[in-house]
C-alpha cells in the first residue's frame, strides 16, 4: 500500500511535453488573427459600400493632385501608374467639376451683365444646365475614348521587363477619369478672370489654361501613349479637345463683341424700345 501510494507521489520526469506543448501552440488551431481572418464579402454596386472606395482620400493628397494637374513636368512619368492608379478617386474630379459648372454660369452671367448695359438684364439660369452638360460628357467621353483606344492598339502580351515600375501599362478607365477630372481645375480661376473684358486678355488666358492643363494630360498619359500605333493621333486630339473646351466657353459666354456689332445691336434694341413705347402710348 505504501509503495503504491508512494509511486502517486512521486514526481516524474515526462520528456516529451516540451515537444507537445510546442506542438500545441504551432497548430492549426492557434494560428495569428490576421490569417484566420475570412476574406472581405463582395459588395454589389447597388449598395453605397461599393463606392465608398473611390471617395477614399484625404485633403492633403487631393490639394496635391490639384497642384500635379496644373504644373508640367511636376508628375513624374510612372505618376498614372504608382499614384492615381494605385487610388483612383471621384471625390477630387467631383468637386472640381461641380465648382467648375456654377462658377462657369455666375461668371458668364456677369460678361453678359457687363457687355449688355443698354437694356434691362435678366439673369440666364440655363447656363447652369448647359455647362454641366458640355463639362460631364467632356469628363466622360474623352478617358472613355482614349482607354478604348489603347485597349485596342497597345499589345502587353509580348512584355519581357522585369522593372515593374517602367514596364508597359495600360490605365484603367477610372483612373482616367480621375486625371480628367483635375485637370479642368485650372479653368476655374481662368473662368473667374475672363469676366474681364478685354478680348487679348480672353485669349491669353485660354491658351495659358490648356497648354498647363494639357502638357499635363499628355506628359502623364505619354507612357501609354508611346506604345500605341495611333500615339501621333492621340496626342493630337487631346490637346485639341482640351483647347476647343476652354476656347468653346470662353467664345460662347464670355468674349468681347466688336465695338461695330456692339453699336448695331445697341442701335436695334434701343430704336425697338421707343418703337414699342410709342405704339404703346
Amino acid at each position: 500500500m505504501s509503495s503504491a501510494t508512494g509511486d502517486l507521489l512521486a514526481f516524474k520526469d515526462y520528456d516529451d511535453f516540451a515537444d507537445s506543448a510546442q506542438i500545441s501552440v504551432n497548430s492549426p488551431k492557434k494560428v495569428p488573427q490576421n490569417e484566420s481572418e475570412p476574406s472581405t464579402p463582395k459588395v454589389s454596386m447597388f449598395q453605397i459600400e461599393f463606392y465608398q472606395q473611390f471617395f477614399n482620400i484625404d485633403t492633403a493628397e487631393v490639394v496635391e493632385r490639384i497642384v500635379n494637374s496644373m504644373y508640367p513636368k511636376r508628375a513624374t512619368a510612372s505618376y498614372l501608374k504608382t499614384n492615381l492608379g494605385v487610388n483612383p478617386d471621384l471625390y477630387g474630379p467631383f468637386w472640381i467639376a461641380t465648382t467648375l459648372i456654377f462658377t462657369i454660369a455666375i461668371s458668364g452671367n456677369l460678361a453678359d451683365f457687363l457687355q449688355k448695359d443698354d437694356f434691362k438684364w435678366h439673369y440666364n439660369f440655363h447656363l447652369v444646365s448647359y455647362a454641366s452638360t458640355c463639362i460631364i460628357l467632356y469628363v466622360c467621353l474623352m478617358p472613355f475614348v482614349i482607354w478604348s483606344v489603347l485597349k485596342y492598339s497597345v499589345d502587353l502580351s509580348d512584355d519581357s521587363n522585369p522593372d515593374l515600375e517602367s514596364a508597359p501599362y495600360i490605365p484603367s478607365l477610372l483612373s482616367i477619369v480621375c486625371l480628367y477630372g483635375y485637370s479642368l481645375a485650372v479653368y476655374i480661376p481662368v473662368s473667374v478672370l475672363w469676366t474681364i473684358q478685354i478680348s487679348f486678355l480672353q485669349w491669353v488666358l485660354v491658351l495659358g489654361g490648356a497648354f498647363l492643363s494639357g502638357s499635363v494630360l499628355i506628359n502623364v498619359l505619354m507612357p501609354s501613349i508611346k506604345l500605341s500605333k495611333y500615339s501621333l493621333f492621340l496626342i493630337i486630339g487631346i490637346a485639341s479637345a482640351h483647347f476647343i473646351l476652354a476656347a468653346g466657353f470662353m467664345l460662347w459666354l464670355f468674349h468681347v463683341p466688336s465695338s461695330s456689332s456692339h453699336h448695331i445691336d445697341s442701335v436695334v434694341t434701343h430704336e425697338i424700345i421707343i418703337s414699342a413705347q410709342n405704339q404703346t402710348g
